[in-house]
């Protein structure tokens, strides 16, 4: 395959913090992506042919040889832009500062894969169905996230996550925070009083079009 695709195409949900993440680094690096929005609550056969285990986004890459790549997991997708578009914005910090990259993989990877999957939709459902406060539940998950993101935000911070310059690691927060929000986690008091490195980084990353354009999205799902 060529190192890059002649197209992307974005299966997503507007209020998905995974589908956010890989519209905000697509934003950043200024990559095309044709963005297909599916209902929340409905997944077509053939999406599911696309993607088996029903959930969003998925990345379909086409490359001129008529191969395709289709990618289900988020982390996957950024890392993949990273590697296939190598322009002016890097996500990831230079190869020669291993431990400024490993901290943002692993500040990516906190909120991926130990926050956000616990208040997925999927969980939630299950939640309610067992009779129990679905909304209460996703709070003290986000709120506990935060915490945890301060903590080790703390050590490698300066104007974003990890040092100055926009990485992964604030791709993945942005939507997070923004989810956090929605569902009344936490307010900017005490947001402050107890992330306050978190709270600098989200002031700093509100003020970049790509993250206020490509978070969670409030417009119309059609048909």
């Amino acid at each position: 395959m060529a190192l890059a695709p002649t197209a992307l195409h974005l299966h997503s949900t507007p209020l998905s913090s995974c589908s956010a993440r890989i519209r905000i680094a697509a934003l950043l690096k200024t990559i095309p992506l044709t963005e297909h929005t599916l209902r929340p609550a409905s997944r077509p056969t053939a999406y599911l042919r696309l993607n088996p285990n029903s959930t969003v986004p998925t990345l379909v890459a086409t490359y001129p040889s008529g191969e395709t790549l289709t990618l289900t997991q988020s982390l996957s997708m950024l890392e993949f832009l990273e590697e296939s578009y190598q322009g002016a914005v890097r996500l990831l910090p230079p190869v020669t500062d291993i431990s400024a990259r490993a901290y943002v993989r692993d500040l990516a990877a906190l909120v991926a894969c130990d926050v956000q999957p616990l208040q997925s939709a999927r969980v939630r459902r299950k939640i309610e169905a067992w009779g129990q406060d679905e909304e209460r539940w996703a709070r003290e998950v986000l709120w506990r996230g935060i915490r945890v993101y301060e903590g080790l935000a703390e050590r490698s911070a300066g104007r974003c996550s990890v040092g100055d310059e926009v990485s992964l690691a604030d791709v993945c927060l942005f939507p997070m925070m923004q989810r956090a929000r929605r569902l009344e986690a936490y307010d900017g008091a005490l947001l402050t009083r107890e992330a306050p490195t978190v709270s600098r980084i989200m002031q700093a990353l509100e003020g970049m079009k790509a993250f206020r354009n490509g978070g969670l999205q409030t417009f119309d799902v059609p048909g």
